[in-house]
Parts: C-alpha cells; structure tokens; sequence
C-alpha cells in the first residue's frame, strides 16, 4: 500500500491497543496497516454503503487478515456493540458536520468507546465544539499539507478532569495553536486573504449588509492575532 500523507498522520496518532473501529474505511488502509505494524491486535471496517464495504473486503482480503479485521454495513457508529470492545474510533475523510452527526447519533455507542480520532476535510471548529461540549479533551493534534489540501487531525480521548476549550482554541485547535507549525501559518495565512477578499467585496456591494461585515472583520481580527 501507498499511504498518503494524510492517512500515515492518521495511523502514527493511533497508540498500541487492542481493538479499533474505523468509520467510513475507506479500502481498510488505515486498520490494514496497524495490524502490519502490530501497533494493534484487530480491527472493525465500517461502511455505509456496500460497494465501498467490497473495496474494503477485497483489500482486507489481499493483505490476508480476514482473521483480524472484519467488517460491518452500518451507518456511523450503529454497528459497533459494547461486545466488540472498541478502544478507539477513527472517523476520517468526510466533512466536519457529517462527523459531528455521527458523533452525535452514536452517543450510545460512545459509551464505551474511550478514544477518537477525527478528520474532518473542512468544519473543523464545529468537530471541536462538539467534543468540547460532550467533555472530550483533545489530546494532541496534527496539521498536514497533501497538494493543495491541508488536513488537520484530532485526537480525543474521554477525561473526568475536563477542560473546556475557548472560543480561540475551538477555531484554530488547541495543540495547533501552541505549535504554529509553517503548514497551520500557511493555512492562515491564505484564510486571511480570503477573508479580506470577502471583506472588500461586500464593501463594494451595491446594498451593504451590516451583519456579513462585521463577520469579517471579526475573522480577520482574529486570524491576525494568531499571525501576528
């Protein structure tokens, strides 16, 4: 296998355990690959749909663990039990407010589930709000640059000792703002002149929207304090 940037970030954040689900597999790539490096024992590939299940099973098979990673049909998190003993759930390649529903429609099955890792593909203040909210602490978290593509990657774990993240860390995440790595400046950098754009095209406009504009200066306040 040939491993994008993304999905090796994606399996360097996952910690030796025993058993990981992996929603919206995606060729199993993610499970397929622990497994060959031992980082863990087995594994649950999840789908929605069932062509891409036979992707998945096809994969599986090829790499010969079908002994290891099984698979399930299921939307989100419905077809995780409490018997499969799932330590971590990787929710990946899907966009931030389709992760937050299955986040939010699997709550019973989150019960027993201690860790996530999540990548959304855009909305990533709105996944970080709702972990926030439902007392997940983010843990650590990953920036990565794929072509023009910038990924950013979270990893959750369930704390009794929570800590609710502010209003500046929801936006930005609160370990990518204490690294400020090139790619997150990069990213910023661009959100920026997107926002001035925006910005400078509503003063333009023929009937000015008091509301749209105070918006944009709010961002682009706020992305200058974090650039400066």
């Amino acid at each position: 296998m040939k491993l994008s940037p993304r999905l090796r970030a994606i399996i360097e954040m996952v910690p030796p355990l025993e058993c990981l689900a992996d929603i919206g597999s995606d060729h199993a790539y993610v499970p397929i690959a622990l497994i060959q490096q031992q980082r863990i024992r087995r594994a649950i590939a999840s789908e929605i749909a069932s062509g891409p299940l036979k992707i998945s099973q096809r994969d599986i098979q090829a790499a010969h663990l079908q002994q290891q990673i099984t698979t399930r049909l299921a939307d989100g998190l419905s077809g995780l039990s409490r018997q499969d003993q799932v330590d971590l759930a990787v929710i990946a390649g899907m966009g931030g407010q389709l992760i937050t529903q299955i986040l939010e429609r699997g709550q019973s099955q989150l019960r027993f589930i201690s860790q996530l890792i999540l990548e959304p593909n855009n909305d990533e203040p709105c996944v970080r709000q709702w972990l926030s909210q439902h007392h997940w602490q983010i843990k650590t978290e990953q920036i990565v640059q794929e072509g023009r593509h910038i990924y950013e990657i979270i990893y959750a774990q369930k704390q009794a000792n929570f800590k609710p993240l502010t209003p500046q860390q929801v936006m930005f995440g609160p370990c990518l703002l204490q690294e400020r790595s090139q790619v997150f400046q990069n990213k910023w950098q661009k959100q920026l002149q997107q926002a001035q754009f925006m910005y400078n095209n509503l003063l333009k406009a023929h009937q000015l929207q008091p509301q749209k504009l105070k918006q944009a200066q709010v961002r682009i306040q706020k992305i200058k304090e974090v650039l400066q």
